[in-house]
Protein backbone atom coordinates (compact mmCIF):
# COMPACT_ATOMS: atom_id res chain seq x y z
CA UNK A 1 0.00 0.00 0.00
CA UNK A 2 2.86 2.37 0.79
CA UNK A 3 4.37 1.81 -2.67
CA UNK A 4 0.98 2.42 -4.30
CA UNK A 5 0.62 5.64 -2.33
CA UNK A 6 4.11 6.71 -3.33
CA UNK A 7 3.30 6.05 -6.97
CA UNK A 8 0.00 7.90 -6.70
CA UNK A 9 1.59 11.00 -5.20
CA UNK A 10 4.27 10.89 -7.87
CA UNK A 11 1.55 10.67 -10.53
CA UNK A 12 -0.13 13.72 -9.02
CA UNK A 13 3.06 15.72 -9.41
CA UNK A 14 3.43 14.35 -12.94
CA UNK A 15 -0.10 15.51 -13.76
CA UNK A 16 0.86 18.98 -12.58
CA UNK A 17 3.87 18.96 -14.91
CA UNK A 18 1.72 17.86 -17.86
CA UNK A 19 -0.90 20.52 -17.21
CA UNK A 20 1.76 23.20 -16.90
CA UNK A 21 3.31 22.10 -20.19
CA UNK A 22 -0.13 22.55 -21.78
CA UNK A 23 -0.42 26.13 -20.61
CA UNK A 24 -2.10 25.85 -17.20
CA UNK A 25 -0.85 28.55 -14.84
CA UNK A 26 1.88 27.66 -12.35
CA UNK A 27 -0.23 28.75 -9.41
CA UNK A 28 -3.10 26.53 -10.52
CA UNK A 29 -0.91 23.42 -10.80
CA UNK A 30 0.68 24.22 -7.43
CA UNK A 31 -2.75 24.44 -5.78
CA UNK A 32 -3.87 21.22 -7.49
CA UNK A 33 -0.94 19.29 -6.05
CA UNK A 34 -1.37 20.95 -2.65
CA UNK A 35 -5.04 19.98 -2.46
CA UNK A 36 -4.38 16.43 -3.62
CA UNK A 37 -1.54 15.80 -1.17
CA UNK A 38 -3.44 17.31 1.78
CA UNK A 39 -6.57 15.26 1.03
CA UNK A 40 -4.41 12.15 0.78
CA UNK A 41 -2.91 12.84 4.22
CA UNK A 42 -6.40 13.35 5.67
CA UNK A 43 -7.44 10.00 4.19
CA UNK A 44 -4.43 7.99 5.44
CA UNK A 45 -6.30 6.60 8.51
CA UNK A 46 -8.67 4.90 6.05
CA UNK A 47 -5.83 3.60 3.87
CA UNK A 48 -3.38 2.32 6.48
CA UNK A 49 -3.91 0.22 9.58
CA UNK A 50 -0.87 1.73 11.33
CA UNK A 51 0.86 5.08 11.32
CA UNK A 52 4.34 3.73 10.54
CA UNK A 53 3.97 3.72 6.71
CA UNK A 54 2.64 7.28 6.87
CA UNK A 55 5.75 8.34 8.81
CA UNK A 56 7.87 6.75 6.10
CA UNK A 57 6.02 8.46 3.25
CA UNK A 58 6.22 11.85 5.02
CA UNK A 59 9.95 11.50 5.64
CA UNK A 60 10.63 10.42 2.05
CA UNK A 61 8.68 13.30 0.53
CA UNK A 62 10.22 15.82 2.90
CA UNK A 63 13.68 14.82 1.71
CA UNK A 64 12.68 14.59 -1.96
CA UNK A 65 10.94 17.97 -1.94
CA UNK A 66 13.87 19.63 -0.17
CA UNK A 67 16.24 18.35 -2.83
CA UNK A 68 13.88 19.30 -5.67
CA UNK A 69 13.42 22.79 -4.22
CA UNK A 70 17.18 23.21 -3.98
CA UNK A 71 17.62 22.11 -7.59
CA UNK A 72 14.61 24.19 -8.75
CA UNK A 73 13.01 21.15 -10.41
CA UNK A 74 9.29 20.39 -10.78
CA UNK A 75 8.25 23.88 -11.91
CA UNK A 76 4.57 22.97 -11.63
CA UNK A 77 4.85 23.30 -7.86
CA UNK A 78 7.91 25.52 -7.45
CA UNK A 79 7.88 28.06 -10.25
CA UNK A 80 4.98 30.10 -8.87
CA UNK A 81 6.61 30.52 -5.44
CA UNK A 82 10.30 29.91 -5.86
CA UNK A 83 11.05 31.34 -2.39
CA UNK A 84 8.43 29.20 -0.64
CA UNK A 85 9.21 26.20 1.57
CA UNK A 86 5.60 25.05 1.44
CA UNK A 87 6.32 21.85 -0.48
CA UNK A 88 8.77 20.85 2.25
CA UNK A 89 6.68 22.10 5.18
CA UNK A 90 3.60 20.08 4.19
CA UNK A 91 5.10 16.57 4.41
CA UNK A 92 7.27 17.71 7.32
CA UNK A 93 4.12 18.70 9.24
CA UNK A 94 2.88 15.11 9.09
CA UNK A 95 5.67 13.88 11.38
CA UNK A 96 4.76 15.93 14.51
CA UNK A 97 1.06 15.68 13.66
CA UNK A 98 1.24 11.88 13.74
CA UNK A 99 3.31 11.95 16.93
CA UNK A 100 0.67 14.10 18.64
CA UNK A 101 -2.36 12.14 17.46
CA UNK A 102 -2.34 8.72 15.83
CA UNK A 103 0.79 7.48 17.62
CA UNK A 104 -0.74 8.34 21.00
CA UNK A 105 -4.24 6.99 20.43
CA UNK A 106 -6.53 6.50 17.40
CA UNK A 107 -9.14 8.56 19.25
CA UNK A 108 -7.18 11.67 18.22
CA UNK A 109 -7.52 11.02 14.50
CA UNK A 110 -10.42 13.47 14.39
CA UNK A 111 -8.04 16.36 15.12
CA UNK A 112 -5.48 15.00 12.63
CA UNK A 113 -7.99 14.75 9.79
CA UNK A 114 -9.55 18.13 10.56
CA UNK A 115 -6.15 19.81 10.33
CA UNK A 116 -5.43 18.42 6.87
CA UNK A 117 -8.92 19.13 5.57
CA UNK A 118 -8.35 22.76 6.56
CA UNK A 119 -4.99 22.69 4.81
CA UNK A 120 -6.54 21.08 1.71
CA UNK A 121 -9.52 23.39 1.29
CA UNK A 122 -9.23 26.60 3.32
CA UNK A 123 -5.62 27.43 2.52
CA UNK A 124 -5.82 27.21 -1.32
CA UNK A 125 -9.16 29.00 -1.34
CA UNK A 126 -7.73 31.85 0.74
CA UNK A 127 -4.79 32.15 -1.65
CA UNK A 128 -7.06 32.16 -4.71
CA UNK A 129 -9.45 34.77 -3.30
CA UNK A 130 -6.60 36.90 -2.01
CA UNK A 131 -4.90 37.01 -5.40
CA UNK A 132 -8.15 37.88 -7.12
CA UNK A 133 -8.72 40.87 -4.86
CA UNK A 134 -5.10 41.96 -4.61
CA UNK A 135 -2.76 40.92 -7.44
CA UNK A 136 0.26 42.16 -5.49
CA UNK A 137 -0.41 39.42 -2.93
CA UNK A 138 1.31 37.05 -5.32
CA UNK A 139 4.56 38.09 -3.71
CA UNK A 140 3.27 39.55 -0.44
CA UNK A 141 1.49 38.08 2.57
CA UNK A 142 -2.15 37.45 3.33
CA UNK A 143 -4.98 39.78 2.40
CA UNK A 144 -8.14 40.64 4.33
CA UNK A 145 -10.31 38.88 1.75
CA UNK A 146 -8.08 35.82 1.81
CA UNK A 147 -8.05 35.64 5.61
CA UNK A 148 -11.85 35.96 5.77
CA UNK A 149 -12.19 33.17 3.24
CA UNK A 150 -9.79 31.00 5.24
CA UNK A 151 -11.72 31.71 8.44
CA UNK A 152 -15.11 30.93 6.91
CA UNK A 153 -14.06 27.60 5.41
CA UNK A 154 -12.10 26.60 8.52
CA UNK A 155 -15.12 27.28 10.74
CA UNK A 156 -17.44 25.25 8.50
CA UNK A 157 -15.02 22.34 8.26
CA UNK A 158 -14.21 22.27 11.97
CA UNK A 159 -17.82 22.58 13.07
CA UNK A 160 -18.94 19.90 10.60
CA UNK A 161 -16.28 17.39 11.66
CA UNK A 162 -16.91 18.02 15.35
CA UNK A 163 -20.68 17.68 14.90
CA UNK A 164 -20.19 14.34 13.17
CA UNK A 165 -17.57 12.92 15.51
CA UNK A 166 -18.07 14.48 18.96
CA UNK A 167 -21.14 14.16 21.11
CA UNK A 168 -21.34 17.76 22.33
CA UNK A 169 -24.11 20.39 22.20
CA UNK A 170 -24.30 22.50 19.05
CA UNK A 171 -23.50 25.75 20.85
CA UNK A 172 -20.38 24.24 22.38
CA UNK A 173 -19.27 22.88 19.01
CA UNK A 174 -19.74 26.31 17.45
CA UNK A 175 -17.66 27.89 20.21
CA UNK A 176 -14.87 25.35 19.84
CA UNK A 177 -14.89 25.79 16.06
CA UNK A 178 -14.81 29.58 16.43
CA UNK A 179 -11.85 29.50 18.82
CA UNK A 180 -9.91 27.07 16.63
CA UNK A 181 -10.71 29.17 13.58
CA UNK A 182 -9.41 32.38 15.15
CA UNK A 183 -6.13 30.76 16.11
CA UNK A 184 -5.62 29.02 12.76
CA UNK A 185 -6.50 32.16 10.79
CA UNK A 186 -4.03 34.31 12.69
CA UNK A 187 -1.32 31.66 12.28
CA UNK A 188 -1.99 31.48 8.54
CA UNK A 189 -1.88 35.28 8.25
CA UNK A 190 1.48 35.72 9.97
CA UNK A 191 3.26 32.71 8.45
CA UNK A 192 5.92 33.38 5.81
CA UNK A 193 7.19 31.52 2.76
CA UNK A 194 4.91 28.50 2.92
CA UNK A 195 5.48 27.62 6.56
CA UNK A 196 1.73 27.96 7.17
CA UNK A 197 1.60 24.36 5.86
CA UNK A 198 3.32 23.36 9.10
CA UNK A 199 1.97 25.87 11.59
CA UNK A 200 -1.70 25.77 10.55
CA UNK A 201 -1.70 22.02 11.21
CA UNK A 202 -0.32 22.65 14.70
CA UNK A 203 -2.82 25.48 15.27
CA UNK A 204 -5.73 23.12 14.60
CA UNK A 205 -4.43 20.07 16.47
CA UNK A 206 -3.22 21.81 19.62
CA UNK A 207 -6.62 23.10 20.78
CA UNK A 208 -8.70 20.18 19.45
CA UNK A 209 -6.77 17.38 21.18
CA UNK A 210 -7.05 18.71 24.76
CA UNK A 211 -10.65 19.83 24.12
CA UNK A 212 -11.60 16.38 22.88
CA UNK A 213 -10.03 14.86 26.00
CA UNK A 214 -11.69 17.44 28.26
CA UNK A 215 -8.35 18.84 29.41
CA UNK A 216 -9.22 22.23 27.93
CA UNK A 217 -12.56 23.98 28.30
CA UNK A 218 -14.07 26.50 25.93
CA UNK A 219 -13.77 29.25 28.54
CA UNK A 220 -10.01 28.65 28.66
CA UNK A 221 -9.78 29.27 24.94
CA UNK A 222 -11.61 32.56 25.35
CA UNK A 223 -9.40 33.69 28.23
CA UNK A 224 -6.28 32.65 26.33
CA UNK A 225 -7.29 34.59 23.22
CA UNK A 226 -8.04 37.71 25.28
CA UNK A 227 -4.72 37.41 27.12
CA UNK A 228 -2.81 36.84 23.88
CA UNK A 229 -4.46 39.83 22.23
CA UNK A 230 -3.66 42.03 25.22
CA UNK A 231 -0.06 40.85 25.33
CA UNK A 232 0.54 41.37 21.62
CA UNK A 233 -1.12 44.78 21.70
CA UNK A 234 0.91 45.96 24.67
CA UNK A 235 4.16 44.65 23.17
CA UNK A 236 3.48 46.51 19.94
CA UNK A 237 2.41 49.70 21.73
CA UNK A 238 5.58 49.59 23.83
CA UNK A 239 7.72 49.30 20.66
CA UNK A 240 9.01 45.92 21.87
CA UNK A 241 7.76 43.97 18.82
CA UNK A 242 6.83 44.81 15.24
CA UNK A 243 3.44 43.80 13.79
CA UNK A 244 4.24 40.18 12.95
CA UNK A 245 6.36 39.85 16.05
CA UNK A 246 3.51 41.11 18.22
CA UNK A 247 1.06 38.71 16.56
CA UNK A 248 3.44 35.80 17.09
CA UNK A 249 4.18 36.85 20.65
CA UNK A 250 0.44 37.11 21.28
CA UNK A 251 -0.05 33.57 20.02
CA UNK A 252 2.75 32.38 22.30
CA UNK A 253 1.15 34.14 25.26
CA UNK A 254 -2.24 32.64 24.40
CA UNK A 255 -0.62 29.19 24.28
CA UNK A 256 0.93 29.73 27.71
CA UNK A 257 -2.45 30.68 29.19
CA UNK A 258 -4.59 28.10 27.40
CA UNK A 259 -2.29 25.10 27.33
CA UNK A 260 0.10 25.67 30.21
CA UNK A 261 -1.20 27.71 33.12
CA UNK A 262 0.70 29.64 35.77
CA UNK A 263 3.80 27.39 35.93
CA UNK A 264 4.41 28.22 32.26
CA UNK A 265 3.06 31.78 32.25
CA UNK A 266 5.22 33.17 35.04
CA UNK A 267 8.68 32.25 33.68
CA UNK A 268 7.58 33.22 30.17
CA UNK A 269 6.32 36.65 31.19
CA UNK A 270 9.33 37.31 33.42
CA UNK A 271 11.66 36.41 30.56
CA UNK A 272 9.94 38.61 28.01
CA UNK A 273 9.29 41.53 30.37
CA UNK A 274 12.82 41.82 31.74
CA UNK A 275 14.49 41.09 28.39
CA UNK A 276 12.39 43.76 26.67
CA UNK A 277 13.19 46.26 29.40
CA UNK A 278 16.91 45.63 29.02
CA UNK A 279 16.92 45.88 25.23
CA UNK A 280 15.20 49.26 25.40
CA UNK A 281 17.73 50.87 27.74
CA UNK A 282 19.71 52.71 25.10
CA UNK A 283 19.12 52.33 21.37
CA UNK A 284 21.68 54.95 20.39
CA UNK A 285 24.37 52.27 20.62
CA UNK A 286 23.11 49.67 18.18
CA UNK A 287 24.81 46.30 17.78
CA UNK A 288 26.81 45.29 14.74
CA UNK A 289 23.77 43.73 13.16
CA UNK A 290 22.00 47.06 12.91
CA UNK A 291 18.83 45.60 14.40
CA UNK A 292 15.64 47.59 14.80
CA UNK A 293 14.46 48.38 18.33
CA UNK A 294 11.30 46.41 17.56
CA UNK A 295 11.91 42.67 17.74
CA UNK A 296 10.70 40.71 14.73
CA UNK A 297 8.76 37.50 14.30
CA UNK A 298 11.95 35.60 13.48
CA UNK A 299 13.59 36.88 16.66
CA UNK A 300 10.58 35.79 18.71
CA UNK A 301 10.79 32.28 17.25
CA UNK A 302 14.59 32.13 17.54
CA UNK A 303 14.42 32.88 21.26
CA UNK A 304 11.10 31.24 22.16
CA UNK A 305 10.53 28.57 19.51
CA UNK A 306 12.08 25.72 21.50
CA UNK A 307 10.10 26.70 24.60
CA UNK A 308 6.92 26.90 22.53
CA UNK A 309 7.51 23.42 21.11
CA UNK A 310 8.05 22.11 24.66
CA UNK A 311 4.73 23.61 25.76
CA UNK A 312 2.97 22.00 22.79
CA UNK A 313 4.54 18.65 23.63
CA UNK A 314 3.33 18.81 27.21
CA UNK A 315 -0.18 19.72 26.03
CA UNK A 316 -0.59 16.74 23.71
CA UNK A 317 1.47 14.19 25.68
CA UNK A 318 0.91 14.98 29.38
CA UNK A 319 3.17 12.10 30.41
CA UNK A 320 6.12 14.09 29.09
CA UNK A 321 5.24 17.19 31.11
CA UNK A 322 8.26 17.06 33.45
CA UNK A 323 10.72 16.64 30.57
CA UNK A 324 8.92 19.26 28.48
CA UNK A 325 9.04 21.71 31.36
CA UNK A 326 12.78 21.19 31.77
CA UNK A 327 13.18 21.93 28.05
CA UNK A 328 11.00 25.02 28.45
CA UNK A 329 12.97 26.40 31.40
CA UNK A 330 16.38 25.50 29.98
CA UNK A 331 15.74 27.15 26.62
CA UNK A 332 14.35 30.35 28.13
CA UNK A 333 17.17 30.46 30.69
CA UNK A 334 19.68 30.30 27.82
CA UNK A 335 17.84 33.02 25.90
CA UNK A 336 17.67 35.23 28.99
CA UNK A 337 21.35 34.66 29.77
CA UNK A 338 22.31 35.70 26.25
CA UNK A 339 20.08 38.79 26.30
CA UNK A 340 21.33 39.96 29.71
CA UNK A 341 24.95 39.31 28.71
CA UNK A 342 24.52 41.30 25.51
CA UNK A 343 22.68 44.26 26.98
CA UNK A 344 24.48 44.65 30.32
CA UNK A 345 27.82 43.64 28.81
CA UNK A 346 27.76 46.98 26.96
CA UNK A 347 28.49 48.64 30.27
CA UNK A 348 31.75 46.76 30.72
CA UNK A 349 34.62 49.20 31.40
CA UNK A 350 36.86 47.25 29.00
CA UNK A 351 36.16 45.73 25.56
CA UNK A 352 35.27 42.02 25.44
CA UNK A 353 37.52 39.20 24.20
CA UNK A 354 36.75 37.32 21.02
CA UNK A 355 36.40 33.58 21.54
CA UNK A 356 37.77 33.12 18.04
CA UNK A 357 41.22 34.56 18.53
CA UNK A 358 41.31 35.96 22.07
CA UNK A 359 41.72 39.56 20.89
CA UNK A 360 39.87 42.60 22.17
CA UNK A 361 36.92 43.46 19.91
CA UNK A 362 34.30 46.24 19.86
CA UNK A 363 31.42 45.97 22.30
CA UNK A 364 28.48 44.12 20.77
CA UNK A 365 30.56 41.79 18.61
CA UNK A 366 29.07 38.29 18.36
CA UNK A 367 31.19 35.57 19.88
CA UNK A 368 32.86 37.85 22.41
CA UNK A 369 32.75 37.65 26.22
CA UNK A 370 33.50 39.87 29.18
CA UNK A 371 33.40 39.52 32.95
CA UNK A 372 30.47 41.92 33.21
CA UNK A 373 28.57 40.14 30.46
CA UNK A 374 29.13 36.68 31.93
CA UNK A 375 28.01 37.85 35.38
CA UNK A 376 24.91 39.38 33.82
CA UNK A 377 24.23 36.10 32.00
CA UNK A 378 24.07 34.26 35.33
CA UNK A 379 21.52 36.78 36.61
CA UNK A 380 19.52 36.40 33.41
CA UNK A 381 19.38 32.62 33.72
CA UNK A 382 18.36 32.97 37.37
CA UNK A 383 15.53 35.33 36.38
CA UNK A 384 13.87 32.39 34.59
CA UNK A 385 14.95 29.47 36.77
CA UNK A 386 13.89 31.17 40.02
CA UNK A 387 10.22 31.73 39.07
CA UNK A 388 10.05 28.25 37.50
CA UNK A 389 11.09 26.66 40.79
CA UNK A 390 8.85 28.84 42.94
CA UNK A 391 5.55 28.29 41.11
CA UNK A 392 3.55 25.14 41.73
CA UNK A 393 4.66 23.37 38.57
CA UNK A 394 6.44 20.20 37.43
CA UNK A 395 9.69 21.31 39.08
CA UNK A 396 8.12 22.64 42.28
CA UNK A 397 10.04 21.56 45.36
CA UNK A 398 13.11 20.73 43.28
CA UNK A 399 16.35 20.24 45.12
CA UNK A 400 19.18 22.78 45.02
CA UNK A 401 20.86 20.29 42.72
CA UNK A 402 18.13 20.77 40.11
CA UNK A 403 18.35 24.54 40.48
CA UNK A 404 22.07 24.34 39.82
CA UNK A 405 21.50 22.11 36.80
CA UNK A 406 18.97 24.51 35.28
CA UNK A 407 21.24 27.49 35.87
CA UNK A 408 24.06 25.53 34.32
CA UNK A 409 21.84 24.74 31.33
CA UNK A 410 21.18 28.43 30.81
CA UNK A 411 24.87 29.29 31.05
CA UNK A 412 25.94 26.45 28.74
CA UNK A 413 23.28 27.53 26.25
CA UNK A 414 24.65 31.06 26.38
CA UNK A 415 28.15 29.65 25.92
CA UNK A 416 27.03 27.69 22.87
CA UNK A 417 25.47 30.89 21.52
CA UNK A 418 28.79 32.72 21.97
CA UNK A 419 30.79 29.94 20.34
CA UNK A 420 28.40 29.77 17.40
CA UNK A 421 28.63 33.54 17.07
CA UNK A 422 32.43 33.34 17.01
CA UNK A 423 32.90 30.39 14.65
CA UNK A 424 29.66 29.84 12.67
CA UNK A 425 27.97 33.23 12.30
CA UNK A 426 28.74 35.05 9.07
CA UNK A 427 30.77 38.26 9.33
CA UNK A 428 31.40 40.58 6.42
CA UNK A 429 33.97 43.25 5.70
CA UNK A 430 32.42 46.71 5.43
CA UNK A 431 33.91 49.47 3.26
CA UNK A 432 35.36 50.98 6.42
CA UNK A 433 37.27 47.76 7.08
CA UNK A 434 35.17 46.89 10.13
CA UNK A 435 33.59 43.45 10.49
CA UNK A 436 29.78 43.57 10.40
CA UNK A 437 27.04 40.95 10.56
CA UNK A 438 24.90 42.37 7.75
CA UNK A 439 26.28 41.83 4.21
CA UNK A 440 27.10 45.18 2.58
CA UNK A 441 25.77 43.86 -0.76
CA UNK A 442 23.85 40.87 -2.12
CA UNK A 443 27.01 39.37 -3.59
CA UNK A 444 29.21 39.89 -0.53
CA UNK A 445 30.89 36.74 0.79
CA UNK A 446 31.57 36.30 4.51
CA UNK A 447 35.16 36.65 5.63
CA UNK A 448 34.33 34.60 8.73
CA UNK A 449 31.68 32.00 9.39
CA UNK A 450 29.08 30.52 7.07
CA UNK A 451 26.79 32.43 4.76
CA UNK A 452 23.19 32.17 5.93
CA UNK A 453 24.09 31.76 9.61
CA UNK A 454 22.94 34.98 11.24
CA UNK A 455 22.21 36.12 14.75
CA UNK A 456 18.78 34.45 14.85
CA UNK A 457 20.23 31.06 13.92
CA UNK A 458 22.88 31.52 16.61
CA UNK A 459 20.21 32.35 19.20
CA UNK A 460 18.26 29.25 18.23
CA UNK A 461 21.36 27.10 18.69
CA UNK A 462 21.86 28.56 22.17
CA UNK A 463 18.27 27.87 23.27
CA UNK A 464 18.42 24.33 21.84
CA UNK A 465 21.61 23.56 23.77
CA UNK A 466 20.11 25.01 26.95
CA UNK A 467 17.05 22.81 26.49
CA UNK A 468 19.09 19.65 25.87
CA UNK A 469 21.33 20.22 28.85
CA UNK A 470 18.34 20.92 31.11
CA UNK A 471 16.39 17.82 30.18
CA UNK A 472 19.49 15.60 30.27
CA UNK A 473 20.65 16.99 33.61
CA UNK A 474 17.32 16.85 35.43
CA UNK A 475 16.67 13.35 34.06
CA UNK A 476 20.05 11.75 34.69
CA UNK A 477 21.27 13.66 37.73
CA UNK A 478 18.47 15.73 39.23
Amino acid sequence: MALAALAGLGALVGLGEVLRARGVADRTTRRLVHVGVSLFVAATPFLFARSLPVYGLAAVFTLINARVLYRRSWPSIHEARSDSWGTVALPLSVLPALAATWSVTPDRLLAFQTAYLVLALADPAASWVGEGNSPESRSQGSTVAGSLTFAGITFILTASVLAAGVGKPGVLIAGIAAGTTLVATLVEAVSHRGWDNLFVVAAVILPLVPIQEQALELVHIGVALVAGTAFGGLAYAANALDERGAATGGLFAASLVGLGGWPWIVPGIVFFGLSSALTSIDWRDLSLSGESPRRTQVQVLANGGVAWAALAGAAVVPGLCAWSYAVFVGSLAAAAADTWATELGRWSPSPPWSLRDGKRVPTGTSGAVSVVGTSAALLGAASVVGPALLVNGPLAGSTPQNATLLLGAGMLGMGADSLAGAFLQAHYRASSGRLVETPPSDKAAPVQGWAGIGNNAVNFIGTAVGALVAVAGTTLVG
